[in-house]
């Protein structure tokens, strides 16, 4: 009987419990998953719109720069002086080498300046002549070498010389810079570089192109970690295949990344060549789901196949989890209750009917003057009419309640 009047309503606390639950768990999940979706998709708009605008702040920066007296001086005639007793030679070679001491000031100025203003130095600075020919170049010891054509290999620098300031993301390839890549075959040691942010501003002297300013930054991860601080979720760079930097935890979690973006790389590579951001994808990272955007790079060329993924993580979502351990642990409590109580209340209706049970029992056994005294409100009548039956069985007439009372 114990079980009978416990067993219901446990039941039917676990199945609300549970039931609700588990209903919210999906129900709460599928919202949350629906908001990161939209999250993404804004996310990724906003990427494109913060890249334009560091690509402006860059680009503006540097056409200052290159229309400053530093820059175009570098253009300009060499006043010399020549010493007396001087030949040709001696005079061109001083000449050349004032201009070229005034390129060099004219690019290491810029890096001075822009590292004061954003406490990072460029990783790369140059200055071309109207051709593309590198003409100097900052001390970074990766920056590409004086005399290398870099027109056809640096999509800024070709753009600049069309006559308008140029900013994208760019990888090296391994081609060989320089027009005559038969005759040259020395690679500029740019080769060794990963991906760069470049810009790419013209020199105009007179009304005239006179060459390009150049100015690079390597993306590394700690430009990863600066868009998660700015979008709220994970970045990562891929390049070509490969996840270049990421704002993941560790270098583990970075290869787990570039395996599963190999395993869609037709999304990836519609990204890139359609220019716009692909569907939401989902990826196992080391065991956790993340929903992910692949958002195309800015400006950069369709060959380097350079895409921004945008990654939320499910489970950090997932903010209701708290909740819903509070309504675990609810249920639980309930069903502890339940069980208390329904305990108490079997031992209470339980004890009352047993007394009567085991006086039937005695008077089944010939002890007729047995009389039921069972303190009940919910029995206790039972016991009084049991007890008028046995009186009129025996021919004892049983007092009233009345009777009882005086």
């Amino acid at each position: 009987m114990r079980a009978k009047i416990i067993l219901p309503n446990l039941l039917i606390v676990l199945i609300a419990g549970f039931g609700s639950f588990f209903w919210l768990q999906r129900d709460l999940h599928n919202k949350a998953t629906e908001r990161m979706r939209q999250r993404l998709g804004i996310t990724s708009e906003l990427l494109r719109r913060s890249e334009a605008l560091r690509g402006y702040e860059l680009l503006t920066d540097l056409n200052k720069q290159a229309m400053s007296k530093d820059v175009t001086q570098a253009f300009a005639p060499v006043d010399y002086k020549p010493a007396a007793g001087e030949t040709q030679a001696q005079i061109d070679a001083k000449i050349r080498q004032m201009w070229f001491s005034n390129c060099v000031r004219a690019v290491e100025l810029y890096s001075e300046l822009w590292g004061v203003k954003t406490g990072k130095k460029p990783d790369l600075a140059f200055l071309t002549d109207r051709n593309g020919v590198v003409l100097a170049r900052n001390t970074t010891p990766t920056a590409c070498p004086t005399g290398k054509n870099v027109s056809e290999t640096i999509t800024v620098v070709a753009n600049a010389l069309r006559g308008g300031p140029s900013y994208s993301l760019w990888s090296p390839d391994d081609k060989a810079f320089g027009k005559n890549a038969v005759a040259d075959t020395t690679k500029c040691p740019l080769q060794n570089t990963g991906l760069l942010e470049m810009a790419a501003a013209p020199v105009w002297v007179d009304g005239e192109l006179a060459g390009v300013f150049v100015a690079g930054f390597e993306v590394s991860n700690g430009v990863a970690n600066e868009k998660r601080a700015l979008l709220g979720f994970d970045v990562a760079v891929s390049t070509r295949g490969a996840t270049y930097s990421s704002s993941l935890k560790d270098e583990t979690a970075r290869q787990a990344l570039e395996s599963q973006l190999k395993g869609m790389s037709d999304k990836v590579k519609a990204a890139i060549t359609t220019g716009k951001p692909s569907e939401i994808v989902q990826l196992d990272v080391e065991g956790e789901d993340y929903l992910a955007v692949i958002s195309p790079a800015a400006n950069s060329d369709v060959r380097d196949e350079i895409a921004y993924v945008i990654m939320g993580s499910i489970s950090d979502n997932d903010f209701f989890s708290g909740s819903m351990v509070v309504l675990m642990i609810m249920t639980i409590v309930a069903a502890i209750l339940v069980l208390a109580i329904g305990f108490a209340l079997a031992a209470h209706f339980m004890k009352p009917i047993m007394a009567i049970e085991e006086g039937l029992l005695k008077i089944i056994n010939g002890e007729y003057e047995h009389r039921f005294d069972v303190k009940s409100a919910e029995v206790g009548g039972l016991g009084f009419r049991i007890n008028q039956l046995i009186g009129v069985l025996t021919g004892e007439e049983e007092q009233t309640d009345e009777e009882e009372q005086r």
